[in-house]
């Protein structure tokens, strides 16, 4: 079906087009079906646990926060939610050998997603936040390192001594964590997994770097192990 569409929309697009005023208002009419009905296909997809069919060929990561080189050649992109253990698995258990092996060594970009699973964990969006605002005054990595540490349990002293601990601007940090944008943002995140038919954390997609976007990449799901994810990076490194 996604093919057809997309045939429709080329066949549309590409042939030979009249002037008229008409015909260009049919057009994007026709343009705006084709949008409506490509979403419509994506929703049916996800909601029969389907969502990898309908997944683009390149992956955007002009969004979330970055660690490494824009250099490299490889990027790791993660949907994680703050309350997850598995995802605190990962970042405590896994990912300093990563970082270390292929981030620090310009191999890796890494790109950090957020995706609280709020059925699951009902603060995890407030950690989302909070994690946004930390880096906002460039303190990303200890702001998610104090929240894994930290767990569900999130309270106005902690946010108190995460402005402490990592000298933030108080009223700044404070602002933020009021700011629509920012929630809005983290809602835009969860939102963005969802279309790619994410539907647990952690997650990752790993592929080559093109530009903004990521391509030729695969999927895993799970805390991994440091031999899987140096497995996917070694062979997308030697392409």
């Amino acid at each position: 079906m996604k093919k057809l569409l997309i045939a429709t929309l080329a066949l549309l697009t590409s042939a030979c087009q009249t002037t008229s005023t008409d015909s260009q208002a049919q057009i994007e009419a026709l343009q705006k079906e084709v949008e409506q009905l490509k979403h419509v296909q994506t929703l049916v997809a996800q909601k029969v646990g389907l969502g990898s069919l309908v997944r683009p060929d390149e992956i955007s990561i002009e969004k979330g926060h970055r660690v490494g080189s824009d250099d490299a050649e490889v990027v790791l992109l993660e949907f994680t939610d703050l309350h997850c253990p598995f995802c605190k698995k990962f970042h405590q258990e896994i990912w300093p050998e990563l970082k270390k092996n292929y981030v620090e060594t310009g191999k890796v970009l890494f790109v950090g997603r957020e995706f609280p699973l709020a059925s699951l964990h009902p603060r995890a969006a407030y950690a989302a936040v909070t994690l946004r605002c930390g880096a906002k005054q460039d303190k990303y990595t200890e702001t998610k390192d104090f929240l894994f540490e930290k767990g569900q349990g999130l309270a106005k002293s902690d946010l108190e001594k995460i402005v402490t601990d990592f000298a933030l601007d108080e009223a700044s940090f404070n602002a933020c964590l009021k700011d629509p944008k920012v929630h809005n943002s983290i809602s835009a995140s969860l939102l963005d997994a969802k279309k790619l038919g994410l539907a647990s954390t952690p997650t990752f997609i790993i592929g080559k770097r093109s530009g903004n976007s990521i391509t030729d990449y695969e999927i895993v799901n799970g805390a991994g192990s440091v031999e899987k994810f140096s497995t996917i990076f070694d062979k997308l490194l030697a392409k």
